[in-house]
C-alpha cells in the first residue's frame, strides 16, 4: 500500500518557472507527459544521488541518512519514468 502526505510547497515566480521547465524537459528527455509532482521527485533523487557521488558529506550519519532515503525512494519507485 502506497502512503502519500500532501503539503504546500511556496515557490518564487522564478522557482515556479524553473520547476515548470524542469516538467517540460524531463517529459520531453522521457517523451512522455510528466507531472510537476513526479519532476519534482526525480530532482530529489537526483540530488540524492549527487550527494552520494558528488560530493563527500562530512557527518557518517547524515551520509547514512542521504543514502537509506534514496534507496528507499528507488525501492519504491512509483515514478521511474521520471528519472533524471
Amino acid at each position: 500500500m502506497q502512503t502519500r502526505t500532501d503539503f504546500v510547497l511556496r515557490l518564487t515566480r522564478e522557482e515556479l518557472a524553473g520547476m515548470v521547465a524542469l516538467t517540460a524537459g524531463i517529459s520531453g528527455v522521457n517523451e512522455t507527459e510528466v507531472s510537476q509532482e513526479d519532476a519534482v521527485v526525480a530532482a530529489i533523487e537526483l540530488a540524492l544521488t549527487r550527494l552520494i557521488d558528488d560530493y563527500e558529506v562530512p557527518d557518517p550519519d547524515a551520509r547514512a541518512q542521504v543514502q537509506t532515503a534514496r534507496d528507499d525512494l528507488r525501492a519504491a519507485w512509483i515514478r521511474g519514468s521520471s528519472s533524471l
